[in-house]
């Protein structure tokens, strides 16, 4: 066989085989299923009133599957973080017809590299990252954890929204209050921001 013709069929089964999962929809009469991943040692207990936003926010079924170990290739000696690139394509695989949205949550910090003309960049200073579109996210604790319980959840929840509305498509958004702020990546612009996807964002996701 030709290696062209390999490569189309290989493309072409690629295709398929994406085509027939479903995407996150806010539709609420889809079945569909969101799961989260500790990884690591992330205690899921402690966030329970968390996942149960998530749930209703998107009126959806939450799971939470087996913790993931990560493995110690993701981590960057240099920056002493873990490479959230990786661990999205680790957690991607748990992708299927039933699941169409994971969310991987860890303590430890996550850093991406910025494709950024002429010189790309480390970009260390995140909260979590999801591709737009994708499938799975991961949400790091790291840089907005506290003891107040009741900040710390607001916090999570809303940069896990966040992600998830990157995973649905959608861009930063210049609308301060919308959930999809570019500067939720800053403690102070996250804590006064709104708690969800504004108007603009909405219309774009119910299309």
């Amino acid at each position: 066989m030709k290696p062209i013709l390999l490569i189309f069929i290989l493309l072409a089964f690629l295709s398929t085989n994406c085509n027939k999962h479903s995407i996150l929809s806010l539709n609420k009469k889809q079945k569909q299923i969101i799961a989260f991943v500790p990884l690591d040692d992330y205690n899921m207990i402690e966030i329970d009133p968390v996942i149960k936003e998530i749930s209703g926010f998107y009126n959806k079924q939450v799971i939470v599957l087996h913790s993931v170990n990560i493995p110690g290739k993701f981590f960057n000696t240099a920056l002493k973080q873990y490479s959230a690139d990786s661990i999205i394509m680790l957690l991607s695989h748990l992708y299927n017809d039933t699941i169409v949205e994971i969310i991987g949550l860890i303590h430890n910090p996550v850093f991406t590299i910025k494709e950024v003309k002429p010189v790309p960049y480390y970009s260390e200073n995140i909260f979590g990252m999801g591709y737009q579109p994708g499938n799975a996210c991961v949400v790091s604790d790291f840089k907005f954890k506290t003891t107040d319980t009741k900040i710390f959840n607001q916090r999570l929840r809303n940069v896990i929204i966040h992600e998830v509305g990157h995973n649905l498509g959608l861009s930063h958004c210049p609308d301060d209050k919308c959930i999809m702020s570019k500067n939720n990546g800053n403690i102070t612009t996250l804590d006064n921001s709104g708690n969800d996807y504004c108007n603009k964002c909405r219309n774009i996701l119910n299309r």
